[in-house]
């Protein structure tokens, strides 16, 4: 009878525990770069990137495009979701953390080296419009009111009529100018398995006082 291998769960764990203290050197490094851009000294836990893809229903069959990857936790997490890979993309503004997402993620995998304030003029022309879901871990609030509005306006370029922009923010508060943008914010979930905890928001347009047409996410 052919030998069964078990799974070791030390090595699973060291595996893990090293990727770890590789992303946050990767972290660290364009933290002190660019500590606005980053808006935080750590990157996402594996579990806040499963429970930001778990957002995402039917995810083989929507077109999905994910915000600031960084070191790929939440990416990781979308593809494991099952969205597929010739309807996905990933925008990262940082170079170094581009070249390491190419080698950890799947063959195939787009992985986008833009900058998401004017995405809506370098994406490729079957998201425009056409998005699904997009799902954003930009610091928004580090990113400051001007360069988090240029971000979220284009959004709304590429988002699909009823399409669904999650976004993530270490604070506990909406930002105050969303609601000046016309824009209806409500809060998912905390993933407080986080350092720091990570709140989960699905965002909105208002049309004539109402919230528009978006499906609920349960």
């Amino acid at each position: 009878m052919a030998g069964h291998i078990k799974a070791d769960p030390l090595n699973n764990n060291m595996k893990a525990f090293k990727d770890y203290i590789y992303n946050e050197y990767l972290f660290l490094k364009s933290w002190f770069d660019d500590p606005k851009r980053m808006g935080t000294l750590f990157p996402s836990f594996a579990c806040t990137g499963k429970t930001i893809a778990s957002v995402v229903k039917d995810p083989h069959n929507s077109r999905v495009l994910e915000l600031g990857a960084g070191t790929g936790q939440v990416t990781t997490q979308l593809i494991s979701a099952g969205v597929s890979l010739d309807k996905f993309a990933t925008v990262e503004a940082d170079k170094n953390f581009c070249e390491e997402l190419r080698k950890k993620l799947p063959q195939g995998t787009n992985v986008l080296n833009i900058d998401a304030r004017t995405m809506a003029e370098t994406l490729p022309p079957e998201f425009i419009g056409k998005t699904d879901y997009i799902v954003s871990t930009l610091p928004l609030i580090a990113l400051g009111e001007e360069n988090a509005k240029k971000v979220i306006n284009q959004v709304f370029k590429v988002l699909k009529p009823g399409g669904v922009y999650i976004q993530i923010t270490f604070s506990p508060f909406k930002p105050k100018y969303m609601k000046k943008m016309g824009l209806k914010a409500t809060k998912l979930c905390v993933a407080w398995i986080n350092l720091p905890p990570t709140h989960i928001w699905r965002i909105c347009r208002r049309v004539s006082g109402e919230m528009s047409m978006i499906p609920e996410v349960a």
